[in-house]
Protein backbone atom coordinates (compact mmCIF):
# COMPACT_ATOMS: atom_id res chain seq x y z
CA UNK A 1 0.00 0.00 0.00
CA UNK A 2 1.28 3.44 -0.94
CA UNK A 3 1.03 6.26 1.60
CA UNK A 4 0.39 9.46 -0.32
CA UNK A 5 0.38 12.98 1.07
CA UNK A 6 -1.72 15.35 -1.01
CA UNK A 7 -0.90 18.97 -0.25
CA UNK A 8 -4.20 20.71 -0.98
CA UNK A 9 -4.73 24.48 -0.99
CA UNK A 10 -7.95 24.68 -2.99
CA UNK A 11 -6.32 25.96 -6.19
CA UNK A 12 -7.17 24.59 -9.63
CA UNK A 13 -3.74 22.99 -9.73
CA UNK A 14 -4.37 21.23 -6.41
CA UNK A 15 -7.73 19.98 -7.71
CA UNK A 16 -6.00 18.49 -10.75
CA UNK A 17 -3.44 16.84 -8.46
CA UNK A 18 -6.25 15.28 -6.44
CA UNK A 19 -7.93 14.04 -9.63
CA UNK A 20 -4.62 12.50 -10.67
CA UNK A 21 -4.52 10.50 -7.43
CA UNK A 22 -8.12 9.36 -7.93
CA UNK A 23 -7.47 8.35 -11.55
CA UNK A 24 -4.23 6.57 -10.61
CA UNK A 25 -5.97 4.50 -7.97
CA UNK A 26 -8.77 3.56 -10.37
CA UNK A 27 -6.60 2.76 -13.41
CA UNK A 28 -4.05 0.72 -11.46
CA UNK A 29 -6.54 -0.78 -9.02
CA UNK A 30 -4.22 0.57 -6.33
CA UNK A 31 -4.88 0.65 -2.64
CA UNK A 32 -3.76 4.03 -1.37
CA UNK A 33 -3.59 5.52 2.08
CA UNK A 34 -4.18 9.20 1.31
CA UNK A 35 -3.38 11.99 3.73
CA UNK A 36 -4.80 15.40 2.83
CA UNK A 37 -2.87 18.35 4.22
CA UNK A 38 -3.75 22.03 4.23
CA UNK A 39 -1.22 24.45 5.66
CA UNK A 40 -2.13 28.01 6.54
CA UNK A 41 0.52 30.69 6.93
CA UNK A 42 0.53 32.05 10.44
CA UNK A 43 -0.66 35.61 10.79
CA UNK A 44 2.10 38.14 11.37
CA UNK A 45 1.12 40.33 14.29
CA UNK A 46 2.54 43.73 15.06
CA UNK A 47 1.78 46.09 17.89
CA UNK A 48 1.21 46.07 21.59
CA UNK A 49 -2.53 45.40 21.67
CA UNK A 50 -2.52 41.68 20.96
CA UNK A 51 -2.87 39.29 23.87
CA UNK A 52 -2.53 35.51 24.13
CA UNK A 53 -6.27 34.95 23.88
CA UNK A 54 -6.47 36.92 20.62
CA UNK A 55 -3.57 34.92 19.18
CA UNK A 56 -5.19 31.62 20.24
CA UNK A 57 -8.49 32.71 18.63
CA UNK A 58 -6.75 33.64 15.37
CA UNK A 59 -4.94 30.31 15.24
CA UNK A 60 -8.15 28.43 15.97
CA UNK A 61 -9.88 30.33 13.15
CA UNK A 62 -7.05 29.56 10.75
CA UNK A 63 -7.10 25.85 11.61
CA UNK A 64 -10.88 25.76 11.13
CA UNK A 65 -10.46 27.40 7.73
CA UNK A 66 -7.79 24.85 6.83
CA UNK A 67 -10.12 22.04 7.83
CA UNK A 68 -12.89 23.54 5.73
CA UNK A 69 -10.66 23.53 2.66
CA UNK A 70 -10.31 19.76 3.02
CA UNK A 71 -14.06 19.04 2.94
CA UNK A 72 -14.31 19.00 -0.86
CA UNK A 73 -11.24 16.82 -1.57
CA UNK A 74 -12.23 14.39 1.19
CA UNK A 75 -15.69 14.06 -0.40
CA UNK A 76 -14.12 13.47 -3.83
CA UNK A 77 -11.90 10.72 -2.45
CA UNK A 78 -14.79 9.12 -0.58
CA UNK A 79 -16.92 9.12 -3.76
CA UNK A 80 -14.05 7.33 -5.52
CA UNK A 81 -13.89 4.74 -2.74
CA UNK A 82 -10.57 5.99 -1.38
CA UNK A 83 -10.20 6.47 2.35
CA UNK A 84 -8.32 9.49 3.58
CA UNK A 85 -7.24 11.30 6.68
CA UNK A 86 -7.27 15.08 7.00
CA UNK A 87 -4.48 17.10 8.55
CA UNK A 88 -4.10 20.82 9.11
CA UNK A 89 -1.11 22.88 10.14
CA UNK A 90 0.09 26.43 10.58
CA UNK A 91 3.44 27.70 9.37
CA UNK A 92 5.75 27.40 6.39
CA UNK A 93 4.16 25.09 3.82
CA UNK A 94 7.32 23.26 2.75
CA UNK A 95 8.41 22.69 6.35
CA UNK A 96 4.97 21.44 7.38
CA UNK A 97 4.77 19.11 4.37
CA UNK A 98 8.17 17.70 5.29
CA UNK A 99 7.13 17.21 8.93
CA UNK A 100 3.88 15.50 7.86
CA UNK A 101 5.74 13.18 5.46
CA UNK A 102 8.03 12.08 8.28
CA UNK A 103 5.30 11.82 10.95
CA UNK A 104 2.87 9.91 8.71
CA UNK A 105 5.61 7.89 6.98
CA UNK A 106 4.36 8.84 3.51
CA UNK A 107 6.31 7.61 0.51
CA UNK A 108 5.04 10.16 -2.03
CA UNK A 109 3.88 13.77 -2.09
CA UNK A 110 1.38 14.88 -4.72
CA UNK A 111 0.66 18.56 -5.26
CA UNK A 112 -0.09 21.14 -7.90
CA UNK A 113 2.63 23.14 -9.60
CA UNK A 114 1.01 26.48 -8.82
CA UNK A 115 -1.06 27.17 -5.77
CA UNK A 116 -2.73 30.12 -4.18
CA UNK A 117 0.51 31.71 -2.97
CA UNK A 118 1.08 35.43 -3.41
CA UNK A 119 4.42 35.02 -5.19
CA UNK A 120 5.24 32.49 -7.91
CA UNK A 121 8.53 31.28 -9.33
CA UNK A 122 9.51 31.48 -12.98
CA UNK A 123 8.80 27.84 -13.89
CA UNK A 124 7.11 26.36 -10.84
CA UNK A 125 5.27 27.85 -7.94
CA UNK A 126 7.66 28.90 -5.21
CA UNK A 127 5.99 26.57 -2.67
CA UNK A 128 6.31 23.56 -4.99
CA UNK A 129 9.97 24.38 -5.54
CA UNK A 130 10.63 24.56 -1.80
CA UNK A 131 8.77 21.27 -1.17
CA UNK A 132 10.92 19.51 -3.79
CA UNK A 133 14.05 20.62 -1.97
CA UNK A 134 12.70 19.99 1.54
CA UNK A 135 11.27 16.45 1.44
CA UNK A 136 13.23 13.21 1.05
CA UNK A 137 10.52 11.29 -0.83
CA UNK A 138 9.41 11.59 -4.46
CA UNK A 139 7.24 14.62 -5.22
CA UNK A 140 4.73 14.34 -8.04
CA UNK A 141 3.79 17.77 -9.40
CA UNK A 142 0.60 18.00 -11.42
CA UNK A 143 0.25 20.88 -13.86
Amino acid sequence: MRKVLVAFDGSDSAKRALQYVIDFARIHDATLEVHLLNVQHEVMLYGEYVNDEMIANMRETQLAEAGGKLEWPAAQLKAAGIQCERHVALGNVAEQVNLAVKRLECDTVVMGTRGLGTFTGLLLGSVATRVIHEVQVPVLLVK
